[in-house]
């Protein structure tokens, strides 16, 4: 379980506090989701708890050794190849190389990496480019993943595949910490709004969330719950789990529009 303690963050010496004391527990096989809109902290938070970035004050406690984060928006500067900087990161991760080959090759087929690992990073469209930021979250099997807004800039195919992953990765034990935007706060014990730089959290039960198919043919009723409003390009549906419930979405091919009490 990784600890986040009193954390406040600013950026100028007299500015405003963007986190202003802000607590949290992620713990080991959960998911935990954090919903805000864009410019409150929810991304300075989640690089905070990465290791990224470090807090104005307060601090993290019982990180993880192996700690696997997926930015917003990728670096898109690199003149190394997407094998060449995954290499890098395996040697620091302490991986050996052929297990490094392996699982680079591994996570370009199951994201369908264009044209392939082997061109320069800079050169990759910006859905390539973010494919590459998902391949070395997952290069070695992370205990803490860290996903900030998980559908920005994927194709739909590779959507799934991330959560797949990430399911993959809540079954082997990971903590999961995500973000979403969200016009409407979600309810749930696992499930946060970031309110004037703290967290506030609210039960997670009976929830409505209203889903939007990112390809032809997904069913409701394949998402194993009660199906509230079925519209042209949207469905609503009522959960008592909805940790569960968004997993099960997103691996399914299903993007998140709202959810609420």
């Amino acid at each position: 379980m990784t600890l986040v303690e009193g954390v406040r963050k600013r950026y100028t010496r007299v500015g405003p506090w963007v986190l202003d004391g802000v607590d949290l527990k992620v713990e080991q096989g959960v998911v935990t989701v954090i919903v805000a809109g864009n410019g409150v902290g929810k991304s300075t938070l989640l690089r905070i708890i990465a290791g990224a970035a470090l807090p104005t004050a307060g601090r993290i406690t019982e990180l993880p050794q192996t700690v696997g984060y997926i930015p917003e928006r990728a670096p898109a500067a690199m003149r190394m190849t997407a094998r060449q900087y995954l290499a890098h990161v395996g040697r620091m991760r302490g991986m050996p190389p052929d297990e490094v080959l392996t699982r680079t090759n591994e996570l370009a087929e199951r994201l369908a990496l264009a044209p392939g690992p082997d061109v320069p990073i800079a050169s990759l469209s910006k859905g390539n480019g973010q494919k590459v930021a998902v391949m070395q979250a997952f290069l070695k099997p992370p205990d803490l993943l860290v996903v900030d807004e998980p559908a920005t800039g994927l194709d739909a195919p590779a959507k799934a595949e991330l959560a797949r992953l990430m399911s993959e990765a809540e079954h082997n034990g990971a903590s999961i910490l995500l973000s979403a935007h969200e016009s409407a706060v979600p309810a749930g014990g696992r499930m946060y709004r970031l309110l004037d730089g703290r967290l506030v959290a609210e039960a997670a039960r009976g929830m409505r969330i209203t889903l939007q198919p990112t390809r032809e043919g997904l069913s409701a009723s394949a998402l194993g719950a009660e199906v509230l409003l079925e519209e042209p390009g949207r469905v609503t549906v009522r959960t008592e789990d909805a940790d569960k419930l968004l997993l099960t979405a997103l691996a399914g091919g299903w993007s998140l529009i709202e959810a609420k009490p």
